[in-house]
């Protein structure tokens, strides 16, 4: 039997009509078969498609680094409640589509919004219907951003005080990320730059002193306050989050708490 899963991400929508002018990226596991069909197939339908291992961490890793709409998984998978159970519990759950290849497994999939037969002809037809609904995922309207003294006091607690020289910049940083669209997010290309510039010091500057303000902090911060920001990640002691991945899980932290 084929393994597989699929991560499905859509563009920001600017109007519901406007669906298929939309660009869609999909990330796939690296397994031939139907999977690639799959992937072939939504690519037809001009979405953009790449490939990724197939394994839990991976998908919990792509899953944070690009913060999917939607995520499609084989039942074969291990573990794959379990990780469906953490997914559901993030601040931005994905729609979560199970292709369920052991039908005589008496696995759970409560966790799951869709339930579909790899042997059923229209299952194309089905995956088109349910993920590029344009009203599945239209952004809800955003909330008030917190202010200087909300993001302040996340950072107080991480450790991040002003003793730093990067504090500043990683207040600034994430102020902007509060702003982009998950989907236009880049902090070497723009957010480095744009700092760079207000401060008038270097793009690699601002990047060593946001470097070297988490990683400093993040030794002195308690293993309670760290799972609590950072969820399942913090609960491996050899992880340690890149500049990127603070500064967009505490703002897409901060943007639940607004």
């Amino acid at each position: 039997m084929v393994k597989y899963h699929i991560v499905i991400i859509t563009s920001s929508m600017e109007g519901n009509r406007k669906m298929n002018e939309e660009k869609i990226s999909i990330l796939i596991g690296r397994d031939y078969g139907k999977a690639l069909q799959l992937g072939q197939k939504l690519a037809s339908w001009g979405a953009f498609v790449s490939y990724t291992e197939d394994s839990v961490l991976h998908i919990l890793n792509d899953f944070m680094r690009i913060r999917p709409h939607a995520l499609i998984l084989s039942s074969l998978t291990g573990k794959y409640d379990e990780l469906c159970t953490l997914l559901k519990r993030s601040e931005r759950p994905p729609y979560i589509v199970l292709i369920c290849e052991d039908c005589n497994s008496t696995c759970r999939y409560e966790y799951a919004d869709l339930i579909l037969d790899p042997e059923d002809k229209s299952i194309i037809d089905k995956l088109r219907v349910h993920l590029f609904d344009p009203y599945r995922f239209t952004p809800q309207n955003k909330e008030k951003k917190p202010d200087d003294t909300v993001i302040a006091h996340v950072l107080f607690d991480l450790c991040v005080t002003k003793n730093y020289t990067g504090y500043i910049f990683i207040l600034e940083a994430i102020k902007m990320a509060l702003e982009k669209s998950t989907f236009t997010r880049c902090v070497s290309k723009e957010i480095y730059p744009a700092i760079a510039a207000r401060f008038k010091v270097s793009p690699a500057s601002v990047e060593r002193n946001i470097r070297t303000a988490i990683q400093s902090a993040w030794n002195r911060t308690g293993t309670s306050v760290k799972r609590e920001y950072f969820g399942t990640f913090a609960h491996d002691e050899r992880w340690r989050p890149t500049n990127s991945q603070f500064i967009y899980i505490i703002a897409d932290r901060l943007s639940t708490m607004a």
